[in-house]
């Protein structure tokens, strides 16, 4: 294929809406006593070549053809480079690391993360789907990764890392009893999405249908209704642009951890009291109960931070939580489970701000995990294909930055978003027992300290560990997280790990 001609793909509705960052994350790994770092740096580069030469989304990268739409291209030659970086003399020893709960405040994104363009020019250098640093301190391997986001969410990324995964233990020939991962490339075709919305017999809604769409079906694509003309001439609001915020309050982030046992507990106590389960009523999963949990303690906690905030105190005034929904399984039987491109959806719960903080006598938990519950089982095919509707009818200058506006990107107001990694096959990704400890299973996921305190709060459910549990990531303002931490709801069932 001749460099200068790479193959080029459309991407889809879906993919022009996401936010165009990178998803970020750090995963650590315990390397075996007496290896040296430059195999492991050199596996790592050898499996990603023989990973992307099954999978080519590996080496492809995003470009805007306009300023509101994008598309991929892929070239033999962008085989990403995996960065080497030593920081052995610098760093705690891997076990301490661990030991002391991988503190948050350790993982600067500017060290462990490497250089990712973003710039999305016709002719400019693109961003890459993965980009990867090996940073190595004694006895580990703390692997940074960044993916872009309008061609790569949290499904489609966990696969990547899976596949890369594969071919790590095939190099070290140790691939044998894994589960077998195989994915068509046919999964990488970005038209698999307004092909399987189009048999169900869609149409792009006409310029009169998009001005009477609700709120609510925009906000299913995690989207406010666009502004007028007028009003973006005159106001650019919610960007996800830090230089464009307000001077940032003080920010905390924590890391607490569920144990499964603890887990188990918070299902139970979130249970509807026998007889009262109806269609009306459902019987709240633990995912529901786990949110539930964090919804009413954080926004108790901001609550009591802040008492006399018109956002939690006014009249009739609404907490929203909204939370990620992987739109794959629901949106068309013909596509594939393992599609490679974005298709998240956002569900959005909304209840008194005085019923969600409210005592567990007045309002008990099992009411917001039901609520919760309601307004996943409401997200049906028909609903997520007229949102997409709405995304597949915007204009271009709808789908540049300053048109897109994110509900989530702000300190202001009753608002939640969560984030959850539970249900996602992260873990899963073993690089194998050659090199690494523990069957090259990783010991932790996490984002980079810090990543959006100048923008808004952040909520990020972490995968299951491997010995069981799970961590939850949290960012507060420094009140917000002395209030939470203090919760002895909250505390009854997540255990502070570190900072």
């Amino acid at each position: 294929m001749d460099k200068s001609h790479p193959r080029r793909f459309a991407l889809n509705p879906m993919d022009n809406i996401m936010p165009r960052f990178n998803i970020n994350f750090i995963l650590t790994f315990g390397i075996k006593p007496g290896i040296p770092f430059q195999k492991v740096h050199d596996l790592l580069q050898s499996s990603l070549k023989t990973a992307a030469d099954e999978l080519p989304i590996f080496r492809r990268r995003v470009f805007a053809v306009t300023p509101g739409r994008l598309e991929a291209r892929e070239d033999p030659d962008w085989t990403p480079k995996v960065i080497f970086n030593d920081i052995s003399e610098a760093w705690p020893d891997y076990q301490d690391l661990i030991d002391e709960g991988l503190p948050q405040d350790e993982l600067d994104g500017a060290q462990l993360l490497p250089p990712a363009p973003t710039d999305l020019s016709p002719e400019g250098e693109g961003a890459s789907a993965i980009v990867a640093q090996a940073n190595f301190v004694n006895g580990g391997l703390l692997l940074g990764m960044c993916h872009f986001h309008s061609l790569v969410d949290g499904m489609s990324g966990s696969l990547l890392l899976k596949m890369w995964a594969k071919h790590m233990r095939i190099h070290q020939g140790a691939n044998e009893g894994y589960a077998h991962l195989d994915i068509p490339v046919s999964n990488c075709d970005y038209n698999l999405v307004p092909q399987a919305w189009q048999n169900a017999g869609n149409n792009t809604p006409s310029p009169d249908e998009v001005q009477k769409a609700t709120p609510e079906t925009w906000r299913l694509l995690g989207l406010l209704p666009p502004l007028s003309p007028e009003e973006t001439a005159a106001k650019v609001a919610f960007t996800l642009d830090p230089s464009a915020a307000p001077p940032p309050p003080e920010v905390r982030t924590s890391i607490f951890y569920v144990s499964a046992p603890a887990f188990s507990a918070l299902s139970a106590a979130a249970a509807p009291p026998k007889g009262a389960v109806s269609e009306s009523n459902p019987v709240p999963t633990a995912n529901d109960a786990l949110m539930a949990l964090l919804w009413r303690c954080i926004m108790r906690a901001r609550l009591a931070a802040d008492p006399t905030s018109p956002d939690y105190t006014a009249p009739g005034v609404l907490a929203e939580l909204d939370s990620t929904l992987d739109g794959r399984a629901l949106f068309g039987d013909t596509l594939p489970w393992a599609y490679m491109g974005t298709l998240i959806f956002i569900a959005t719960t909304r209840l008194p701000v005085t019923d969600v903080v409210a005592p567990a006598d007045r309002v008990p938990l099992c009411t917001i995990a039901a609520e919760v519950r309601r307004t996943v089982k409401s997200i049906t095919r028909e609903r997520i294909h007229q949102a997409y509707g709405l995304a597949a009818a915007m204009n271009d200058d709808e789908l540049a930055s300053v048109g897109l506006r994110y509900p989530f990107a702000t300190f202001a107001g009753a608002e939640c978003c969560f984030t959850s990694f539970l249900s996602m096959p992260v873990m899963d990704a073993s690089l194998g027992s050659g090199v690494f400890e523990n069957g090259g299973t990783p010991d932790h996921m996490r984002p980079p300290r810090r990543e959006f305190d100048v923008v808004c709060r952040r909520c990020v459910i972490l995968p299951p560990r491997p010995a069981g549990g799970f961590e939850v990531m949290l960012s507060l303002k420094k009140a917000e997280m002395e209030a939470l931490e203090a919760d002895e709801e909250f505390t009854k069932f997540a255990q502070f790990l570190c900072r």
